[in-house]
């Protein structure tokens, strides 16, 4: 059994700055990055709600959300090697009893309703830019197995009644994003805004919907993570202590 705890000759085994925590990752497959952390962050749910995460790769969102903030995950994820691993994952967590890990298309996924889902989808439509040849960097990045289109439809299929739909998405498509959700019927309601730098334009956007909400909408304060220096700017000290933006400052 200790053997599934040791990395394997293409993997390594990296600690998350949020509580106690390791995940598995391919040395040269797709990895985590900063945005799982905002992505946890951004999520407002009590302990126990019932969360699906699509597409949840190699399990970092689903693990931070069921340790930092009590919530029941079930992680679907299309990609078999990535879905054993994000199991081993869990286990080495001893989240087995909040987290479930799914290998399945989320367009074949079925279930009971949720109270919310939360992604951090692939982005970039494959007629821009180049696919990377890495099979599971591309399913990551483009979207090969899921547009957005389809992502908003099945997820209000997934939600119970006023359930709540988190994504984390780059700004420069913002607009596809939010008219993806409306058609959809995933009124937006919450979001906020990512900034490399005070002085950058913004790089990402966190969104919250709501399924059959109505239309009226929050801009929270920005989130800056650098400073001039490159140093982390001070918003950022709670999302990697406490997977919050509690103490967001404006400057």
């Amino acid at each position: 059994m200790r053997e599934r705890f040791i990395p394997g000759r293409d993997e390594t085994l990296d600690r998350l700055s949020c509580g106690s925590l390791s995940i598995f990752q391919k040395k040269k497959g797709y990895r985590y990055s900063l945005d799982a952390y905002l992505l946890g962050a951004f999520v407002e749910e009590d302990p126990g709600t019932r969360v699906i995460e699509i597409g949840s790769g190699s399990g970092v969102v689903s693990i931070l959300l069921a340790a930092m903030k009590g919530l029941i995950v079930t992680g679907v994820e299309i990609q078999e090697d990535l879905a054993e691993m994000s199991r081993r994952s869990v286990e080495l967590a001893g989240l087995d009893d909040r987290i479930t890990v799914i290998r399945s298309d989320i367009r074949d996924y079925q279930g009971p309703r949720v109270d919310a889902v939360v992604t951090n989808p692939p982005y970039r439509p494959l007629t821009t830019g180049r696919v990377n040849p890495h099979e599971e960097k591309a399913v990551a990045r483009h979207e090969i197995s899921l547009d957005l289109d389809t992502l908003t439809k099945r997820t209000r299929e997934l939600l119970k009644p006023a359930g709540r739909f988190y994504i984390v998405y780059p700004s420069r498509r913002l607009p596809d994003l939010l008219c993806a959700m409306r058609v959809s019927g995933l009124e937006p309601k919450r979001m906020c805004c990512a900034y490399t730098a005070p002085h950058r334009t913004a790089e990402l956007c966190l969104v919250c919907g709501t399924s059959g909400g109505g239309k009226e909408m929050v801009m929270e304060r920005p989130l800056f993570i650098f400073n001039e220096d490159g140093s982390y700017h001070s918003t950022m000290e709670p999302v990697f202590q406490d997977l919050s933006f509690s103490k967001k400052a404006l400057t």
